[in-house]
């Protein structure tokens, strides 16, 4: 008389690997929108740090000498590229304005809320209302 033994599955089918594949493809296409943005939101807020700080050096050259530089030099950033114009003559700090403005570049180019500046009153804008 023979004996039936139960067969015992190892593995998984095909069915079932390609259910696995299709929910983490769904997972990551609602995942990885989110944390771009969240990521661009990180960077602004640093930027915008950096903004702020950069203009305090502006004030502080201000206060010492009695106008802003012509030229000023920003730190390097891979994500945005830094503009600083004033109404300072070639080679004096002779300047009663300023405006410093960041453009987004690279992974960042496609944030929102696009160029951001501030000028020597503090005055704060965006491309976008509500990014500051």
């Amino acid at each position: 008389m023979k004996t039936e033994q139960l067969r015992i599955p190892y593995g998984f089918t095909l069915i079932e690997l390609m259910i696995v594949i299709a929910i983490i493809g769904i997972l990551y296409a609602i995942a990885l929108p989110s944390y771009t943005s969240y990521i661009q939101q990180s960077r602004r807020a640093d930027i915008q740090q950096v903004l702020l700080q950069q203009t305090a050096v502006l004030e502080r050259q201000y206060t010492r000498v009695g106008g802003y530089p012509n030229t000023f030099t920003f730190p390097t950033s891979d994500y945005y590229s830094f503009s600083y114009t004033t109404d300072a003559t070639t080679g004096a700090s002779n300047g009663s304005e300023f405006t410093i403005q960041v453009t987004p570049k690279g992974a960042q180019k496609s944030d929102e809320c696009g160029k951001l500046s501030v000028n020597q009153s503090g005055t704060k804008s965006a491309d976008k209302s509500k990014c500051w």
